[in-house]
């Protein structure tokens, strides 16, 4: 399955990451930016650098899980974001690199320490259309004698995204959100090696802290997944984000979790 709290690391980074660009956004859904295909671009430089602490998820959260640190280089046209979790005792428990190519997403890396796996998605034309793009998958578990490594290939289809590129998909799809419109993309699962349907969906409008927001569900659109799933983990295949309507957002809820 996708590491339930591998994932929420991961995501409440991408919050963090959604909290600079919509503070850099006048009037957030007033100007959207172009959607994230093959055919229009995004630059993924910005935040080049960005620190977070991840508490444990409560009422009143005090622990700390880890801490979080994006730092994003240019060279030319290519972007290269490297994403590190640490342990408070500094130990470092997992790595993302995206490089984006022209503002695409052109490979995804990920290093699993505490469980000692690894994985890789690379996007390469299709050698049996090379007019087309596909995904060439790769994930290994356990070392030595004792790895398995499993392999596949899938066609690239638009809106298909890593954590780190869902902050520009909010913002890309803000207005549509707002109205009540679903915001559907592909999530890259390393752990399966493929991609699997998901759906951002306006869930209500509250208040936080005395200030308006917006909370925003994350869910799988296949109902098989969530059938299946929905008994086991049940809040775990949802993640929430309340954006405040002046750009300062906060996570709540549980992270999408897929059977192996």
């Amino acid at each position: 399955m996708i590491g339930i709290a591998n994932h929420i690391w991961r995501m409440a980074l991408g919050v963090g990451v959604l909290l600079g660009m919509l503070n850099g956004v006048s009037g957030v859904g007033a100007t959207p930016i172009a959607a994230n295909s093959r055919t229009n671009a995004i630059d993924y430089e910005e935040p080049k650098l960005l620190i977070g602490t991840i508490f444990e998820m409560a009422p009143d959260p005090k622990k700390v899980l880890f801490t979080s640190q994006r730092t994003a280089t240019r060279s030319g046209s290519t972007v290269r974001v490297v994403c590190g979790y640490t342990y408070p005792d500094g130990s470092l428990a997992a790595r993302e690199t995206m490089v984006y190519e022209a503002g695409k997403l052109a490979s995804f890396d990920l290093e699993e320490l505490q469980t000692s796996e690894k994985g890789r998605v690379a996007v390469r034309p299709d050698p049996k259309n090379p007019e087309k793009e596909k995904l060439f998958f790769e994930y290994t578990t356990g070392q030595g004698s004792e790895a398995r490594k499993k392999s596949n290939t899938e066609a690239l289809e638009n809106e298909t995204l890593v954590d780190d590129m869902i902050p520009q998909f909010i913002v890309t799809h803000w207005d549509a959100l707002l109205k009540g419109s679903p915001a559907k993309f592909r999530y890259i699962a390393l752990s399966r090696a493929e991609t699997v349907g998901f759906k951002l969906v306006k869930e209500s409008e509250t208040t936080w802290h005395g200030k308006p927001v917006v909370r925003i569900k994350m869910e799988p659109t296949s109902l098989i997944i969530a059938q299946v799933e929905g008994p086991r983990r049940g809040h775990d295949l949802r993640f929430e984000i309340a954006c405040l309507r002046n750009g300062r957002i906060r996570a709540s809820g549980g992270q999408p979790g897929l059977p192996a």
